[in-house]
Formats: structure tokens, C-alpha cells, sequence
């Protein structure tokens, strides 16, 4: 009876309960949403930590203005042994549950509203325990291969022929056990003297003057400071060049050098310039050109004769001049200076600028090749490293000048332009096969 009469009373309240809640008007209200971490739901299908466990919501969206829910983010956590982390809030991965979503709502009776939070995000946790995962590991790379060839090997024993198992056997026999050389490895290394490394073959750049990559005006891609420098420079006198009144009297105050129509042809040129502080420049040049020349014709004089006599193979070129040429386009071997094969191409280079400099940037490749004799393939490949560009006549200048193509590509010209552009380097690729 005891129990009958108190079971009326319950239903009657929880009745009461739910007459006052219907009878009252309710108040929703839905929270602004938030950026940042905040209350979450979690759901732990298997191993639940303790309530002192703490957890870490991470992001990708590190910045982002999106709600919370919106974000690729996790929650983790771990133990001491256990460590937690979820699986469905990472949208990119696209797993069950990344959609999932529930509100946690609130309710005040004293004020009869409902406050319902929109930025908190479900979380499906796993879990992983740390002991196993450290005991796992997987095969290096090297092992992986070893095994496989080891395996191969074996096959090869069994089923190959007579002149596999021959190669298997002496595979074996050259193998290099390396733990058997750890003990003497420090030895050996001691004992190997230190050698210089070969970088490999120079680069153009490095036989070339310094360029000015940035200019537009193909006058100022070799600076004066590139091709000599102001010592150097001012050390040249020509006012005996300039006032010589023939031809032979110009060429003995000139340092010798094999006969250049080319070069006759510019003193005469220059000669007749007006302006006489570009007349006096373009001499200096002429005469930085022979000397240039004149060690290009005979480049192991520097190295036959003592250091006191070289000045006697190049009369008229001033001390200062000298000693800077022969210093920049020598190397030093032993106790004497020679002109190797790489400062033999530098100075090649030097001296097709100077042809450049002298000839308006626009220089006929045949006439130059002809004065150094050498081939036009050799020089138009120089004047290409220097950022040349050769042109050939076009159809209608061909025809205008009544020449065919094959007389045109025998006057070839290299353009200097500016701003420079250098040829690509060519790579040959495998051999097809």
C-alpha cells in the first residue's frame, strides 16, 4: 500500500512539472558561433581514459574565420600508456562521421529560455597503445633489397643457367663485407693523403669579362673595368699613334703581331674621327689590342725567357700594361707563368670583345677568324658565349647585293645586344636504343 500510495504522487508532479513548461512560453536562443577551441563532444567506442586525461583540439586551419565545426581539426590526448586521437573532423580525409554534428542545449526555468551552442563539433575517438607502436618496425630500404637478391640468388642456383650461376658466384666472391672494415677504416682514412677536387670543366662564365646583365645599351655590357683596369689604362700613351703620319710608322709603334687587315682598316677609321677625346680612346684600344694579339701569337714566350727579358718581346707596350696582361691570362706553375689552354680560350674572349668594342658591337666573324687563323666555327662559338647573337643576310638583302646563300654565310655577323642573354647549355640525353 505503501508503495501504491507513493507512486500517484511522482506522476502527479512530473505532470505538474510538464503543465508548467507547456503552459510558459520558452525562449530559444542560438549562441554566436566560435573560431576558437572550446566545449566538444567525444565518443570513446572502446578504451575510456580518466576525467584528469587532458586533450588538445589541433587545426589545419590555423587563422581561419570559419566556425569551428567548419575547420579541419582533431582532438587528442594520451596516458602513459594509451594515447587518443580522432578520425572524423579531418575533412580532407572524407571518413564516417565527419558530418556528424550535436547541439548541446541548456535550459534556465527561472528565465524560460534555451541556450543552444552551435560550435561544438563531435569527435569519434581511437585509441593506440604506445608499446606496440614502438615495437614496430619496418624494413629499412637496404634490407629490403638484400633480401630480394638474396632471394633472386637463390632462384638463380636452382633454375639459371650455367652462365647465371657463374655471375651469382662471382657477385658473391666480390662482395665487400663492411663491418669487417669498421675496425681499420680510421687507419686507411689517415693514411690517404688530401687531394684537390676537380670541379669538372670551367665554367664560360669564368673565361669571360664580367657582364652587366642589367644594362640596356650593348656599350656598357663589357665595362672598361672589366676588359682592363684603371692602372692599367692610364698607363697607355698614344699621342705618337695618333700624330704617325703612315702606315708603316703606326705599325712600329704598335707591339708586333701578325699583319691584321682588320686592324689597319680601324686605325684608319679612327684616325679621321673629329672628336679628339674619342680618337685618343679608340687608339688606346688599338694598342691594347695588338699587345692582346701579339701574346695570343706567341704565348709560351712568357714562360722560355727570364721575367726581366719579356719586355724586350713587346716594345711599346708600357710596363704597367704588361705585367697586368701577362697576370691576367697566365697561370702560375712552379716558378714560372705559363699560358695554358684555359687562359689561351680567356684570352681569346678578351680579344673578340676588344674586335666588338672597336667595330661598333657588330663585328664580321670571317674577318676575325681570318686574323687569328682560325676556323669561323671557332670564333662564331666565342662570340656566341659572350651573348652574341649571329646574323646571316636576309632573302631580300642576298638579293639586293646580288650574293647567294652560301657567299652570305660566309659574312656572318655577331651582334652584341643588350640586355645580354647567354646560350643555354646543351645536355645530350641516353642513347636511343
Amino acid at each position: 500500500m505503501a508503495s501504491a500510495a507513493q507512486s500517484p504522487k511522482k506522476s502527479q508532479k512530473r505532470k505538474s512539472d510538464a503543465a508548467n513548461l507547456s503552459g510558459s512560453d520558452v525562449q530559444v536562443i542560438v549562441e554566436e558561433g566560435s573560431t576558437s577551441a572550446g566545449p566538444a563532444f567525444v565518443n570513446f567506442p572502446s578504451v575510456r581514459p580518466s576525467k584528469n586525461t587532458p586533450f588538445t583540439i589541433f587545426t589545419r586551419d590555423v587563422g581561419s574565420s570559419s566556425d569551428l565545426t567548419r575547420q579541419h581539426t582533431i582532438i587528442a590526448g594520451e596516458t602513459e600508456d594509451v594515447e587518443f586521437f580522432s578520425t572524423n573532423r579531418d575533412h580532407n580525409l572524407n571518413t564516417e562521421g565527419a558530418d556528424c554534428q550535436y547541439l548541446p542545449a541548456l535550459y534556465d526555468p527561472s528565465t524560460g529560455t534555451v541556450h543552444i551552442n552551435p560550435s561544438t563539433p563531435l569527435y569519434l575517438l581511437t585509441h593506440g597503445v604506445k608499446r606496440l607502436r614502438s615495437s614496430v618496425t619496418l624494413p629499412s630500404a637496404s634490407d629490403a633489397r638484400a633480401h630480394w637478391k638474396a632471394q633472386r640468388n637463390d632462384l638463380g642456383e636452382t633454375f639459371g643457367t650455367r652462365k647465371a650461376k657463374t655471375q651469382i658466384r662471382a657477385e658473391e666472391r666480390n662482395k665487400v663485407d663492411v663491418s669487417a672494415m669498421e675496425g681499420v677504416k680510421g687507419h686507411l682514412m689517415g693514411s690517404i693523403p688530401e687531394m684537390l677536387v676537380d670541379d669538372g670543366p670551367v665554367q664560360a662564365s669564368e673565361l669571360i669579362p664580367t657582364p652587366d646583365l642589367t644594362t640596356s645599351d650593348p656599350s656598357e655590357v663589357y665595362p672598361r673595368d672589366s676588359l682592363i683596369s684603371p692602372s692599367e689604362w692610364q698607363s697607355i700613351n698614344v699621342s705618337q699613334l695618333v700624330h704617325a703620319e703612315d702606315e708603316d710608322s703606326r705599325q712600329k709603334l704598335l707591339p708586333p703581331h701578325k699583319k691584321s687587315f682588320w686592324l689597319q682598316g680601324r686605325i684608319r677609321y679612327i684616325r679621321n674621327l673629329e672628336d679628339k677625346t674619342a680618337r685618343k680612346e679608340q687608339m688606346k684600344y688599338v694598342l691594347y689590342l695588338a699587345t692582346l694579339l701579339s701574346l695570343y701569337d706567341n704565348p709560351s714566350v712568357i714562360s722560355k725567357i727570364p721575367p726581366g727579358q719579356i719586355q724586350t718581346k713587346f716594345p711599346n707596350v708600357p710596363q704597367q700594361l704588361l705585367d697586368g696582361v701577362i697576370k691576367r691570362f697566365s697561370e702560375l706553375q712552379g716558378k714560372k707563368r705559363v699560358v695554358t689552354e684555359k687562359m689561351k680560350t680567356k684570352l681569346l674572349a678578351w680579344i673578340c670583345v676588344m674586335y666588338l668594342t672597336l667595330d661598333g658591337f657588330s663585328v664580321e666573324i670571317g674577318k676575325v677568324a681570318r686574323d687569328l687563323k682560325l676556323k669561323d666555327a671557332t670564333v662564331e662559338n666565342m662570340f656566341k658565349n659572350l651573348g652574341c647573337s649571329v646574323n646571316i643576310a636576309t632573302p631580300a638583302e642576298r638579293e639586293k647585293q646580288g650574293i647567294s646563300l652560301a657567299e652570305a654565310s660566309k659574312t656572318k655577323k655577331a651582334v652584341l645586344k643588350a640586355p645580354v642573354v647567354f646560350p643555354k647549355i646543351k645536355r645530350r640525353g641516353p642513347a636511343k636504343r
